[in-house]
C-alpha cells in the first residue's frame, strides 16, 4: 500500500498544484522516510518526487535537506535500482 501511495505522490509532484500540496501537507518527511526504509520501488518513486520538489522550488528543496534526505539519497545512489540512481 505504501508503494502505491508513494507512486501517487510521485505523479502529483509533476504538477505545480501537486508539489504545493505535498510540501504544505507534510509529504516531505514521508518521502524521506520511504527513501530510507521503503522497498526498491518505493525508494525510486520517493526519489522521483523529491527530485521534482527540489527542481521546482528552493523552499521545498530546503525542507528536503532539513529532513535529512542527503545521507539516504547518497546510500541509494550507491546501492539502489538503476531508476533510483538516475533520479538521485
Amino acid at each position: 500500500m505504501v508503494d502505491k501511495a508513494v507512486a501517487v505522490l510521485a505523479s502529483l509532484a509533476t504538477t505545480s498544484e501537486g508539489r504545493t500540496a505535498i510540501g504544505q501537507e507534510g509529504g516531505i518527511p514521508l518521502l524521506v522516510e520511504v527513501v530510507e526504509l521503503g522497498s526498491a520501488r518505493g525508494k525510486a518513486n520517493a526519489t522521483a518526487a523529491l527530485l521534482q520538489l527540489c527542481t521546482n522550488s528552493s523552499r521545498f528543496c530546503i525542507m528536503v535537506l532539513q529532513e535529512g534526505a542527503v545521507p539516504p539519497l547518497v546510500a541509494l545512489s550507491r546501492s539502489g535500482t538503476q531508476r533510483a540512481k538516475e533520479k538521485v
